[in-house]
């Protein structure tokens, strides 16, 4: 027994030794991150920051080739100073392993960086210390847009480039010519989110397109910490386009639309207990739309408003965040918040500010996350809308998503989802459509609109093991829809006026090393319908953030 204890000790001192003289010199041990730490570790301090930066490829890896070793050469890897940027914490300061996971979840957040990890790496007892280290893994940033969609019947193309971190330092900066269903043209975008550590943001985007030019500048600063104490915001824009109007995917009115938009506001924490936190914000919103009918319009364009208003919000967000897989996305890791998140705003039309007219508007948002077992999952996401105006109709729209998602295996996902919007008096540009994009895959875009929505989907998806030479990741789906909308009032054709239903299957392709991290969906599918002109298998691809 004494022997086996010598044995031990001999063991542990030898690997202080060869740990080098940053370690056994100044009293300080290696810890492993997947271990707790020990008691009281709220007591020490940071005495280093220490990073490592990754770049895109493991070269080590066996599918390593040219282009691998081409990439990593010729891409600028994000810089230290942006890093540091995002880092929540600071050399000296008492160690708060909750802001370590703060910081981490805010780097996974940029779209230039695949991953982010934030671990305390050395223990010091003689001071009560620790070294944290900050470790990051590139996505490569420059990214050609080049690319050929068709979906709902609709065939959508762009040319162009974006550079999601622009000599390593986070910035945006994004040039394209786009072609799809509603318009055409070239759009200018350059982002900033977080300007010089400060954690201001701010965006400037132009685009001239065949219906009319549009513009946008923002300057922000979001709460972008559970503790921050304050927050701005600063929005200004103008759109011009053509808008049409589809029944059963075919066009049958367009006119144009000329929307001028401002808005300031600020927030500022109320209160925080533990992981919970509360705002309140005020803003003034100008908000003057315009419609003009144009040369393809055969009906009067909807009729000229301003929902200018002064407004005042509150807002309850409490934080519960779980590392998760193949939740909504799929092969990497996903910051899920399993905590209550609730808003409501409240604004009175101001006659002074441009109004039309006397009134107020509501608005209000609820979601939560539950893990109903060890492997499933209850999602909830709502949102109201009402608004009163004394020349106005009374109008509201209630929307709910509810989503199920159930891990069969490590690699297969069976998810069930049931949307539904109850809407009263829309606007006619803003009532509800279903197909293509919105629900209801195997049908053309915009195929029903209406006041009203439901759409009952389940999907199964298998995620296989082929990783095509460190660039996509491969996942199979099968899925069935089901949903109508309705109460349309310009509602004139009697085909398909009932409930739909479709069925299909698809592949799922993420490129794993990009900075945009969309998914590309290529889907073959087939509606169950009525309509003479829509029989046979269709086919889609299309790119988005979620599965």
């Amino acid at each position: 027994m004494l022997q086996k204890k010598s044995t031990l000790m001999f063991i542990f001192g030898t690997t202080l030794m060869l740990s080098g003289p940053s370690l056994a010199e100044t009293g300080c041990v290696a810890v492993d991150p997947k271990q707790p730490l020990p008691e009281s570790s709220s007591a020490r301090t940071i005495s280093k920051i220490s990073y490592i930066r990754h770049d895109i490829f493991d070269l080590s890896h066996p599918q390593t080739v040219w282009f691998h070793r081409f990439a990593n050469e010729y891409h600028v890897i994000t810089t230290e100073p942006t890093i540091r940027d995002d880092v929540l914490f600071r050399e000296g300061e008492p160690l708060d392993l909750a802001v370590l996971a703060e910081t981490e979840r805010l780097l996974r957040s940029r779209r230039y960086l695949r991953q982010a990890e934030v671990q305390v790496t050395e223990y010091c007892e003689d001071n009560q210390s620790v070294v944290v280290t900050v470790s990051t893994w590139d996505n490569w940033s420059l990214l050609p847009k080049i690319s050929l969609g068709h979906e709902g019947g609709e065939t959508k193309s762009n040319i162009g480039f974006a550079e999601d971190n622009l000599l390593g330092t986070g910035n945006q900066l994004q040039a394209e010519y786009f072609n799809d269903s509603e318009r055409d043209g070239y759009q200018l975008r350059f982002l900033s989110p977080n300007i010089g550590g400060s954690h201001w943001q701010t965006a400037v985007q132009y685009a001239d397109n065949s219906d009319g030019e549009s513009y946008q500048f923002q300057l922000n600063k979001p709460f972008y910490r559970i503790s921050s104490d304050w927050a701005f915001n600063f929005e200004l824009s103008k759109e011009i386009k053509d808008i049409s109007e589809y029944e059963l995917g075919d066009e049958y009115n367009e006119y144009r639309s000329n929307r001028d938009y401002a808005e300031v506001s600020g927030g500022w924490k109320i209160s925080q207990y533990d992981n919970q936190v509360q705002h309140l914000n005020v803003g003034v919103t100008l908000d003057d739309h315009h419609f003009l009918p144009n040369d393809d319009s055969t009906r009067p364009p909807p009729t000229d408003r301003d929902l200018s208003q002064i407004w005042v919000g509150w807002d309850w967000f409490q934080s519960d965040y779980q590392k998760m897989f193949n939740f909504f996305q799929f092969n990497k890791v996903e910051d899920i918040n399993f905590g209550w998140q609730a808003s409501v705003r409240l604004g009175k039309l101001n006659q002074g500010l441009g109004a039309y007219t006397t009134g107020w508007n509501l608005q209000a948002t609820l979601a939560k996350n539950w893990q109903l077992t060890p492997v499933s999952w209850l999602t909830y996401r709502s949102e109201y809308k009402q608004l009163e105006g004394k020349e106005l109709a009374s109008q509201q729209l209630f929307s709910n998503q509810l989503r199920h998602i159930y891990h069969l295996s490590d690699n297969q996902v069976w998810i069930s989802q049931f949307q539904w919007n109850v809407g009263k008096n829309l606007f006619r540009d803003q009532r509800i459509t279903i197909g293509g994009d919105d629900g209801m895959r195997a049908f053309p875009l915009y195929y029903q609109t209406g006041n009203k929505s439901a759409i009952a989907s389940t999907e199964y998806r298998y995620i296989t093991s082929w990783h095509l030479y460190q660039l996509v990741d491969v996942a199979l789906a099968a899925f069935v829809d089901a949903g109508r909308a309705w109460d349309n009032p310009d509602r004139t054709t009697p085909i398909d006026n009932d409930t739909l239903y479709g069925y299909g299957v698809g592949i799922r392709l993420l490129p794993s090393h990009a900075s945009r991290g969309s998914i590309i969906s290529i889907d073959l599918s087939k509606p169950v319908t009525d309509n003479p002109e829509l029989s046979g298998w269709r086919w889609r691809l299309i790119a988005k953030r979620e599965f």
